[in-house]
C-alpha cells in the first residue's frame, strides 16, 4: 500500500517542482532573518550565518508542513511569478593626473664684461645644475618608496577580496549542492512525508489532524546532511570573513568598497 501510494503521489503531482518552490522560500527566508539580525545590530558573520541557516531548516519544516496540508485538503495552489534580485555592481574609477614642470632660461647680457664674471655665472649655473640633481635623486627615491609601499597595500586588499570572493563561492556551492541533492530526492522525500502524514491521519477516524511525529522524522532523516553541510559552511565561512575583515557587516562591504 505505501509503494501504491507514493507512486500515485508521484504521477499525480510534479513533486521536484514543488520541492524547489519550497527550497525558493527556504532560501528567501534564511536572506530575510540575515537582514533582520542586521537591523538588529547582529552584525557579526559568526553569529549570522548560522542562525540564519538554522532558522531556514525551520521554515522548511513549516513549508513541508503546510505541502501536506494542502494535498490533505486537495487544494493546489501555483505560482509562476520569480522575483530577480540585482547585487549592486560597484565601480571604482580613477583617473590618471600627468603633471610636468617647464622651466624657463633667462639671458644677461652686457656691454663690456670680465672674465671674473664669466666665472662667476659659471660657478652658479653648476650649482643650480647640482642643487636640480639632488632634488630629482630625492624625489626619485620618495616615488620609489611610495610605489613599493602602494604596491604592497594594493597587493594586501587584493588578496583579501580574493578570500572573500572564495569564501562566497564556497558558500553558494554548498547550498547550490545541497539544494540540488534535495530536489532530485523530492519524490521520494515527499511521497514518504505525505504517507507518514496524510494516510496516518486518514486512518484515524476520530482526527483528520497531520501527526508531526508521523512526517518530522522522515524528512529529517532524508535532509539532515545538506542541511548540516550548508551549516558548517556557513560558520567557517563567518570566522573567516570576521577574521580577514573584522569591521565588515554584510558582504557589500567587502566587495563594492
Amino acid at each position: 500500500m505505501k509503494e501504491a501510494f507514493q507512486k500515485h503521489l508521484q504521477r499525480k503531482f510534479s513533486l521536484r517542482m514543488h520541492m524547489f518552490a519550497i527550497l525558493m522560500a527556504t532560501t528567501l527566508s534564511g536572506a530575510l532573518f540575515s537582514k533582520i539580525l542586521l537591523l538588529i545590530d547582529v552584525a557579526d558573520f559568526r553569529i549570522r550565518y548560522p542562525l540564519s541557516v538554522l532558522f531556514a531548516y525551520l521554515v522548511f519544516f513549516l513549508c513541508i508542513k503546510l505541502w501536506i496540508f494542502c494535498i490533505s485538503s486537495s487544494r493546489t495552489e501555483s505560482s509562476n511569478a520569480f522575483d530577480y534580485f540585482d547585487l549592486p555592481i560597484g565601480r571604482i574609477s580613477g583617473g590618471r593626473g600627468n603633471s610636468s614642470i617647464h622651466g624657463g632660461g633667462g639671458q644677461f647680457s652686457g656691454a663690456g664684461a670680465s672674465t671674473s664674471f664669466d666665472g662667476q655665472d659659471t660657478a652658479i649655473a653648476e650649482g643650480a645644475v647640482l642643487t636640480v640633481a639632488d632634488n630629482t635623486s630625492v624625489n626619485s627615491s620618495s616615488d620609489g618608496i611610495d610605489k613599493a609601499t602602494g604596491g604592497t597595500t594594493g597587493s594586501l586588499g587584493d588578496n583579501n577580496i580574493i578570500v572573500a570572493a572564495i569564501v562566497l563561492i564556497v558558500l553558494l556551492a554548498a547550498i547550490l549542492i545541497s539544494a540540488v541533492y534535495v530536489v532530485y530526492s523530492a519524490p521520494a522525500i515527499l511521497s514518504e512525508a505525505a504517507f507518514q502524514g496524510v494516510l496516518v491521519a486518514s486512518l484515524m477516524k476520530r482526527t483528520r489532524t497531520i501527526s508531526d511525529k508521523a512526517w518530522v522524522g522522515s524528512i529529517f532523516k532524508a535532509t539532515w546532511k545538506p542541511f548540516a553541510v550548508t551549516l558548517v559552511v556557513a560558520i567557517s565561512a563567518g570566522f573567516v570573513l570576521h577574521s580577514y575583515f573584522p569591521n565588515a557587516v554584510k558582504l557589500a562591504d567587502i566587495l563594492w568598497n
